[in-house]
């Protein structure tokens, strides 16, 4: 009897058919082809959103740092090739070399800061920044070899830089010497200071990235020059009678 009844199960139980099995699969893959798809479109927004934060969060961090430095220029008096007193700053509309209280390298130092745009292979710019912080030595002369520490790149990719600076183009415009009224100062995209021996008020940058126009504006310290440009430390120079090195200190004038 259980040989009889155990024959007639294995004949009842036929198992699935050929295309019973075919429509399980296309209906398996049918779903596992949504499921990837729809991964997909979500990790491709994903990664947009995630890239397009990145991009936002390092250019405030690249804003903010440009600002304290900018926020940090200052009329900084040294020696022009005559060995006459000038202004340490020159700019036009591709960049400037300037003097700042504040250190991105070493804090608490002076520096001497240098900003730029290079040209992309796109046509698009790259806006660089360079310093070389006053820790052994300070910036006596136009002629003074710099060191400068970078390029950092702190924009890779803005469209229409220009540097420009507001101020006066020349001494007469600024103090006339007929005792008349000076001439408004305005913005323009050259100014050699060592020249004109007065800094300028400000400075701007602006800039566009995707269409959308970014500007920083800087006012230079109003703080009176010092000798060698109110820096307190200490001064290494070549004795020119004696090929040896004498050490000088230097004090800002409100310090002397």
């Amino acid at each position: 009897n259980l040989y009889i009844l155990g024959d007639l199960m294995v004949r009842t139980s036929k198992g699935f058919t050929l295309i019973e099995m075919l429509v399980t699969v296309m209906l398996l893959s049918t779903l596992v082809l949504i499921g990837s798809y729809a991964y997909g479109q979500f990790s491709k927004l994903w990664q947009m959103q995630v890239s397009d934060f990145d991009t936002r969060l390092d250019h405030a961090r690249n804003s903010i740092l440009i600002n304290e430095v900018l926020d940090s220029l200052l009329p900084y008096v040294v020696h022009d090739v005559n060995e006459d007193p000038a202004i340490y700053f020159e700019g036009n509309r591709n960049g400037f070399v300037a003097v700042s209280s504040k250190s991105l390298v070493s804090p608490n130092s002076f520096s001497v800061v240098r900003f730029s745009v290079v040209q992309n292979q796109d046509l698009s710019f790259r806006v660089l920044y360079e310093e070389w912080p006053m820790v052994d030595d300070v910036l006596r002369s136009t002629e003074q070899p710099i060191d400068f520490i970078g390029p950092f790149v702190l924009h890779y990719s803005v469209d229409d830089p220009w540097f420009d600076y507001f101020g006066w183009r020349n001494v007469e415009e600024k103090s006339p010497a007929d005792d008349s009224d000076p001439v408004a100062p305005t913005w323009m995209d050259n100014f050699n200071a060592i020249e004109k021996k007065f800094s300028p008020l400000k400075t701007r940058f602006r800039y566009k990235i995707d269409s959308q126009p970014y500007q920083l504006i800087s006012s230079l310290a109003s703080a009176k020059p010092a000798l060698i440009a109110g820096y307190s430390g200490l001064l290494r120079k070549k004795n020119r009678s004696e090929d040896q090195e004498t050490e000088v200190w230097i004090c800002a004038i409100e310090d002397c």
